[in-house]
């Protein structure tokens, strides 16, 4: 199954099948590696029985969205939108792109784009919303 968003600038296919997405990151236990900018987290696995990682798992990232104070979390399903393979989790390079494993296409993920920037994907990541609780964020599927 292929989504399909439409927007502003035109059409935006994910390849990443949907499945469901449902993560609490708490930056005093769970999340700390995401209280400074630039630090992420891969998770392959649910946290508690009511927890869920999309198709490949979820890529979180305190990144960058020019001037201000603000923090900016972005979170990506974990699997290579080329290979579609749940098991080829990406990876995180020295220049804070998302690399698969098999295919070595690199991905932007910093800015909030998940967009293809070298390799054979032509598909952006798919991107998961990242709401704020109390002490953390809550990730969750992108909205239809």
């Amino acid at each position: 199954m292929t989504l399909l968003l439409l927007g502003c600038q035109g059409e935006v296919q994910y390849a990443t099948p949907l499945r469901p997405v449902h993560y609490e990151l708490y930056f005093a236990t769970n999340g700390r590696a995401l209280t400074a900018p630039a630090g992420y987290m891969r998770i392959t696995r649910p946290s508690t029985a009511t927890s869920a990682v999309g198709f490949g798992g979820i890529l979180v990232i305190h990144g960058f969205a020019g001037s201000g104070t603000a923090d900016y979390y972005y979170a990506y399903d974990l699997a290579c939108p080329k290979e579609l393979d749940p098991t080829n989790a990406l990876m995180v390079n020295e220049k804070l792109e998302a690399v698969c494993p098999k295919c070595h296409s690199r991905f932007s993920i910093v800015y909030g784009g998940g967009t293809p920037i070298q390799g054979p994907a032509q598909s952006p990541l798919l991107p998961y919303r990242v709401l704020p609780i109390d002490g953390g964020i809550l990730i969750t599927a992108p909205e239809l």
